[in-house]
């Protein structure tokens, strides 16, 4: 079978293309260390782990935010249907979520509904998700713009609940489908709120919505930290929510050389994963190897 991806190493060309023009110059930002993984207890479980956050440190921008933006106006000049999805009746909800945005970015919305969407999230470097209140009190996704998608397809999440989304996460609903849900039904106007997520993959891409057909690389230290910084918005206006993705890809040997304590937590985290959680987290093919290669940067 001829493979989905194209071997490279630079996060802002998409997995199926090569990069254009001379990229032997990137280097990584460094993920804010409030981001990094952490251990808690000595067994595995998903943790919801939201915690406030101040307003104005809601979206921010650093060194990878304007290479983040040039990406995803490619790829919605080129591949919108891919990164772009929308159900209709979510026009109201999309149009408050985009205006804040924008307001938060020092801009205006010219556009209308999911338009609207679409010309906030290229003011920001974050993916944005729109959830909409049903008449039944859930919650469930009707507008998306997301460009850095890890191995998934936000066409395939409208109409879903919380809990419909995180479907194909190993464990979710046993772990933190009712606290996540708690979470979302207690979101205030006034207080954003942020979590993290990590994972490792074998494909530096941030635009990446399928899984590869087959392992990519042989040698562990070819593999990048995934990590996303994840914010949740109370919509008063319309009742909605906004979900905020914002990704980053380290190449593990720049992870690693971050401190010891760096290297001995993500030991330490991988090696406990449940074997269901590590084929989600794409690790479960590496696991032995990569747990050997992390050895000695954990002395």
């Amino acid at each position: 079978m001829a493979s989905t991806h194209v071997l490279h190493q630079h996060p802002f060309t998409p997995f199926d293309e090569l990069p254009s023009g001379n990229v032997e110059s990137f280097r990584a930002f460094p993920m804010p260390e409030s981001m990094l993984p952490t251990e808690l207890t000595n067994e595995f479980r998903h943790r919801v782990g939201t915690r406030p956050l101040e307003t104005q440190q809601w979206l921010p921008s650093d060194s990878e935010t304007n290479p983040t933006i040039a990406m995803k106006l490619k790829l919605l000049q080129y591949r919108k249907n891919e990164v772009v999805a929308f159900l209709q009746g979510g026009e109201e909800v999309a149009q408050e979520a985009a205006e804040l945005v924008a307001t938060f970015a020092g801009s205006t919305i010219e556009s209308r509904g999911v338009d609207a969407l679409v010309e906030a999230a290229l003011l920001v470097a974050d993916d944005l998700i729109v959830m909409k209140r049903t008449s039944d009190g859930q919650l469930v996704v009707v507008a998306g713009v997301v460009c850095s998608p890890s191995r998934w397809k936000i066409e395939t999440k409208l109409g879903q609940d919380m809990m419909a989304v995180h479907a194909p996460v190993a464990r979710y609903a046993e772990h933190v489908g009712g606290a996540v849900d708690t979470t979302m039904n207690r979101l205030r106007a006034d207080q954003p709120m942020i979590r993290s997520n990590w994972t490792i993959e074998d494909h530096c891409a941030l635009f990446q919505p399928i899984a590869p057909s087959e392992p990519l690389v042989n040698d562990p230290s070819m593999l990048w930290v995934r990590m996303e910084r994840q914010t949740l918005r109370f919509l008063p206006r319309t009742g909605g929510s906004l979900f905020t993705i914002r990704t980053y890809q380290q190449p593990i040997a720049e992870y690693v050389a971050r401190g010891k304590d760096k290297a001995q937590t993500l030991h330490s985290l991988i090696k406990r994963l449940p074997d269901d959680v590590a084929k989600y987290k794409s690790l479960l093919h590496y696991r032995k190897q990569l747990l050997e290669w992390l050895e000695p940067f954990t002395k």
